[in-house]
């Protein structure tokens, strides 16, 4: 009896550990990262996406240090869920409705078509590649082919962050619909990474997606709404910023973990709230300034935890894999950023290869990697995040490359 309680206490000191570890270095590591030193292009590339994080998770993890173990991260789950939810509040706010029409409604199009077109691209051929080269079940290979193709469809700003201010100047028209397109191109990849918990094998195995799919509409209709009344409830007069602070935290903690019971996605979930309350809520500028004031330390929280997860021992089956991934997704970067330059009358003006400013992943993507890490929790789960977190750290370096190339033709 007294064994079994050491170890029971052991391993709950090793959580606490974990967690104030992981906790320090986000927080006093951020004042670090994302600074444009004065390095050379492909170093500042890799320093200011905070890539160093993804390595730092890989020592803690299992394959080193062993500080952030399985049963670990398993006590940490409400951490992820945290983090899964925060940034889907914050996605969510970028999608204020008054905000949106100050653009051309070209834009708005431009944006979904091109992420649709780079998702539909990318689950084609990697669900083609599952099922004629991979033994899983259909289901599992539903799952990883959307999870996939929705992480290739994000992109992320940080490129255009790097570039001299001459460019920005000469070609501002382009960069200001590349950074439009790259806010929000990742809304239908992650509406649609939201039927990948209807593949799962529990629910496959217990009734047709279909039947799901009406049940997890049934459920959203009526949690969604829900969640929506009793936030607005909080705001209902004027509160301290501290008590706003205790009640966005305990919004995204809450939702997060009803989300997660339900067996659907806490970053979906908390979008969606996040869309409602920034159109609906007369507090939304308070609510994201406390969002935005720790974005970058939940952002390197985020890498942490995938370095934790991410499996080197076999880099015969990583590379390739991943170098694929990257081609598929320059692909359909490249073919969505014709295309949307090509069929409006009003984008003709912008370069036709568009996509090239495109490639970027950033945080979105990694959201949806620890999302589908946390929801499906089998050997190939691993594998496949691992051949995409090196995909990401090449796609990074391959992008600057490109956006160069844009705009010096």
């Amino acid at each position: 009896m007294d064994f079994l309680f050491e170890m029971r206490y052991t391993a709950s000191m090793k959580i606490f550990f974990g967690l104030l570890l992981i906790i320090f270095l986000a927080f006093s590591g951020y004042h670090l990262t994302f600074r444009g030193f004065r390095l050379p292009v492909f170093a500042r590339q890799f320093y200011l996406t905070g890539t160093e994080f993804l390595f730092l998770g890989l020592l803690l993890g299992p394959q080193f240090l062993n500080l952030l173990d399985a049963e670990t991260l398993k006590g940490l789950e409400p951490l992820t869920g945290l983090l899964l939810g925060w940034i889907g509040l914050l996605f969510g706010f970028q999608f204020e409705i008054a905000k949106l029409r100050r653009f051309p409604l070209e834009f708005l199009g431009a944006a979904i078509l091109e992420g649709l077109i780079t998702f539909l691209f990318a689950f084609l051929i990697i669900y083609g590649t599952l099922y004629f080269f991979v033994g899983l079940a259909d289901s599992m290979k539903i799952i990883i082919a959307i999870t996939l193709a929705a992480a290739a469809a994000c992109t992320a700003q940080t490129g255009l962050a790097l570039l001299p201010s001459d460019s920005l100047v000469r070609h501002r028209d382009t960069i200001k619909l590349l950074t439009y397109i790259s806010s929000i191109d990742g809304l239908s990849a992650l509406l649609i990474f939201g039927l990948a918990f209807l593949f799962r094998p529990q629910f496959v195995t217990t009734c047709s997606w279909i039947a799901q799919l009406k049940w997890s509409g049934s459920v959203s209709l009526g949690i969604i709404p829900g969640f929506v009344l009793l936030y607005t409830l909080f705001f209902t007069r004027r509160r301290k910023e501290s008590e706003l602070i205790l009640v966005v935290v305990g919004m995204a903690v809450f939702t997060s973990g009803t989300a997660s019971v339900l067996h659907f996605s806490p970053l979906l979930t908390n979008f969606f709230v996040g869309v409602c309350l920034v159109n609906f809520n007369k507090e939304k500028d308070r609510i994201f300034d406390i969002l935005i004031s720790v974005e970058k330390p939940v952002y390197l929280l985020l890498l942490v935890f995938l370095g934790a997860g991410w499996r080197l021992k076999h880099l015969d089956q990583i590379l390739f894999p991943a170098a694929g991934y990257c081609l598929c997704r320059l692909l359909g970067k490249f073919f969505g950023g014709f295309v949307v330059t090509r069929l409006s009358h009003d984008l003709k003006d912008h370069p036709r290869h568009l996509g090239f400013g495109l490639l970027e992943m950033g945080g979105l993507s990694l959201a949806i990697l620890l999302d589908f890490q946390q929801g499906f929790l089998c050997d190939i789960n691993c594998h496949a995040i691992s051949v995409i977190l090196v995909a990401v750290i090449c796609n990074n370096f391959v992008s600057s490359y490109f956006l160069g190339r844009l705009f010096k033709t």
